[in-house]
């Protein structure tokens, strides 16, 4: 309720319980999610001439969301996250689509991806500079691995033009209608995720 933006004039003290909890998702986004909602709980405190106190329980004090949330620093909190992604060819510095597959069986569910990923490695293989500006990273089961009794998996491609990508995008699309046929698996194309679950 208190990160959803409403004015609590009241508010004098906030605490936020295991505020490290969201860095240990697996999306590239943590951190700058972290940072955003201590900074949104942070703000909602002290409105009115009372003024107010935020305590925060972490096990991480020092990692660089946290501690950049508790000074208002959010310079220095850019600085290190656009950092990790350029090293990282994270975005902005890359471009992402996540193909997901969902089925009902499970071993069926990771034979189909194994299989598209495969195909997916035959188009890269076929271009002169595919090893380079495109990486495929997977397949791997989805983070939330089971999901309204579907069982998920993911291949996620990173690229450094997204020409390049939607080229692949396109022709893993067509080549993957043929592997998908009759084995109950579904495929979804997310083209840059804002979420990785």
């Amino acid at each position: 309720m208190i990160t959803k933006g409403y004015d609590f004039p009241n508010v004098t003290l906030v605490g936020i319980v295991a505020a490290d909890l969201s860095l240990g998702f697996p999306d590239f986004r943590a951190g700058e999610r972290t940072f955003q909602i201590l900074a949104q709980a942070a703000g909602r405190t002290g409105r009115g001439e009372q003024g107010g106190a935020v305590i925060v329980q972490t096990f991480n004090p020092d990692h660089y969301a946290i501690a950049t949330a508790k000074d208002h620093d959010y310079e220095s909190f850019f600085q290190r996250e656009i950092d990790l992604r350029k090293q990282l060819r994270y975005p902005p510095f890359s471009h992402l689509a996540c193909i997901r597959f969902q089925g009902n069986s499970k071993g069926a569910t990771e034979r189909a991806t194994h299989l598209v990923s495969q195909e997916l490695m035959e188009i890269l293989g076929k271009w002169r500079k595919g090893g380079d500006e495109v990486q495929v990273l997977g397949p791997a089961e989805s983070p939330l691995s089971r999901l309204k009794g579907k069982y998920r998996w993911q291949i996620l491609i990173k690229s450094k033009a997204p020409g390049l990508r939607n080229h692949l995008l396109k022709g893993i699309e067509r080549s993957s209608k043929s592997i998908l046929r009759s084995t109950g698996v579904s495929m979804m194309i997310d083209v840059d995720p804002y979420h990785m679950m």
